[in-house]
């Protein structure tokens, strides 16, 4: 005869261990308030940075972004270091913050989240294309993202911070004035 020992045959199942956070899980913060975002179209949206703010980010004034099938309200501005050419879109996103992030193929290892005014916002940069731009995701409200894109048309004319700069920096004007505008 063989003795079994610690084996539980007819023993009730073991429970499950709860199942981990997702490790893309954002943990943002609780936003202050709603920004009044949801429904603006474009040329709203290009009143979102000031000339000033435009100057100091060294872009040229705003301009609707084409539709090319996504349809996001958005304006674009070009930009010239001298060294570096570059553009920085704004767009409208009536997604939740995390499943736009996933949409586009956020690299997720690139992500850092912080809060601007209080409002939970995601660096990151797209998956494979890290060296051309660096992006800023907005929690604006409930199912609503805006999405600042910083994109360098000069190969290698900025590293990976001084893109990210841009972007937050353009970021931080956009969610100024709406707040401003509220």
């Amino acid at each position: 005869m063989i003795a079994l020992a610690g084996c539980t045959v007819n023993g009730p199942d073991p429970v499950p261990p709860a199942p981990a956070p997702a490790s893309d899980a954002l943990d943002l913060p609780q936003r202050p308030s709603d920004l009044a975002v949801a429904g603006k179209q474009d040329a709203d949206v290009c009143g979102w940075m000031s000339t000033e703010q435009a100057k100091s980010l060294q872009v040229g004034p705003g301009e609707p972004l084409p539709k090319d099938g996504s349809n996001y309200n958005g304006c674009g501005y070009l930009g010239d270091t001298g060294a570096a050419r570059f553009a920085i879109g704004v767009r409208i996103i009536p997604e939740p913050i995390e499943e736009f992030l996933n949409k586009i193929n956020s690299s997720p290892g690139t992500r850092q989240v912080y809060a601007l005014n209080g409002f939970g916002t995601v660096q990151s940069q797209i998956n494979g294309g890290e060296s051309l731009g660096c992006d800023a995701f907005v929690d604006a409200a409930q199912g609503q993202t805006v999405w600042i894109n910083m994109q360098l048309q000069t190969p290698n004319a900025m590293n990976n911070d001084q893109m990210c700069e841009k972007a937050q920096t353009a970021a931080h004007s956009v969610v100024s004035t709406v707040q401003a505008q509220s």
